[in-house]
């Protein structure tokens, strides 16, 4: 099968990680696999070495709306039928609805994976208009749409973005790393990582109020990430006040070794899909914590984590408590790491993948080549 993956961005971020890895899957799978993306960046460096080919699009670049949304399907057109792909698979908002007018005009069906809806509580009040607007117009016209969990399904639902019978969960999956870089670490020192984009919805200033709030003791918050927001959250006043008791790392390549030294993995955030940051701690075996998302239970579950609203003061009580109950961090890291084993493998992933673009292709007379 020959697939066309369409993304926003091929830089650092959820939604990027998800395209590498699954597309790294599928191309193992003996596909042809290539990705288009409006920006390039660390995700295509690292595509490429993995041998998968990149395209850089311009089309992708330029704001959705009125006429220069078709100029740039037109673009995108043009790639499609160059290619000759079975499936289009779109990522982000943007490229979903500009890589489904696309689809439409070729007559190549097409899938889109809502990475988080972005109409959602949580986002700004025009982007949710914005997006809703876009989401629907595209969800009743042409291809088939993925949803990370039932509640994003749900949400679909209700805004109506979407048929149901084009409406997929499938939940977001990783391919496992050796033992050599999985927590396993003992020391009286515990190290706290969040791994995101200094960006909405990311609330690094937040877990910034919380370290504020927790006793001293031989521990340290790293962030790891980069984004636009990046210089003035570490140049804020939470930063100064918290000092030595948080580090800035900013962009790594080494993310599977950083996980691999803490104790415990945390995200905090206004909204999210199925954050894979969460996912790789907890494929690391690390703690896992986050606040109260939809997103965040159908990844931890009942007891594969510590879940907790959305306030400073709770985070900073939940930290506090692992950080003096090492027994607690290793039955907590012992269980995210039996639950990713169990829901959350790249096999299992991929099979739900193709079972979609099988339906997608359904509705065109059409069956992929698997």
């Amino acid at each position: 099968m020959k697939v066309m993956h369409i993304v926003t961005k091929a830089d650092v971020g959820g939604a990027q990680t998800y395209v590498l890895e699954l597309a790294t899957a599928q191309l193992g799978d003996g596909h042809e696999v290539v990705i288009v993306a409006g920006t390039l960046g660390a995700m295509a460096d690292e595509a490429r070495r993995r041998g998968i080919t990149v395209m850089e699009e311009s089309a992708l670049r330029r704001e959705v709306g009125g006429l220069s949304e078709f100029r740039a399907a037109r673009r995108l057109r043009e790639r499609i039928t160059g290619f000759g792909p079975d499936i289009v698979h779109a990522h982000s908002s943007k490229a979903g609805v500009l890589a489904r007018l696309a689809g439409r005009s070729a007559r190549v069906p097409t899938v889109y994976t809502a990475h988080g809806w972005p109409f959602q509580a949580g986002a700004a009040v025009p982007q949710r208009i914005v997006s809703w607007l876009g989401e629907t117009a595209m969800g009743h016209w042409w291809g088939h749409v993925i949803c990370l969990t039932e509640a994003e399904a749900t949400l679909a639902h209700r805004w109506g973005v979407v048929r149901r019978r084009r409406l997929h969960v499938v939940p977001n999956g990783l391919p496992d790393v050796p033992a050599a870089v999985r927590a396993a670490t003992a020391s009286s020192s515990v190290t706290i990582v969040m791994v995101a984009r200094f960006a909405p919805p990311k609330a690094q200033r937040d877990v910034l109020q919380a370290v504020g709030l927790m006793p001293a003791g031989d521990w340290v918050v790293q962030f790891v990430g980069d984004g636009p927001e990046f210089e003035a959250v570490r140049n804020s006043p939470e930063a100064a006040a918290a000092g030595g008791r948080v580090q800035f790392l900013g962009h790594r390549d080494d993310i599977g070794e950083i996980l691999a030294a803490a104790d415990v993995g945390l995200l905090w955030s206004r909204y999210e899909g199925m954050p894979l940051a969460l996912m790789e701690a907890m494929r690391a075996g690390l703690v896992c914590v986050a606040n109260d998302l939809p997103g965040v239970h159908a990844l931890l579950g009942a007891d594969a984590g510590m879940i907790l609203d959305f306030r400073p003061e709770v985070l900073a009580d939940a930290l506090a408590a692992l950080i003096a109950d090492s027994a607690r961090r290793a039955e907590l890291g012992a269980a995210a790491r039996r639950r990713f084993e169990h829901e959350f493998s790249m096999d299992r992933h991929l099979t739900r993948v193709l079972a979609v673009y099988d339906a997608a292709t359904a509705d065109l007379g059409v069956r992929s080549d698997r």
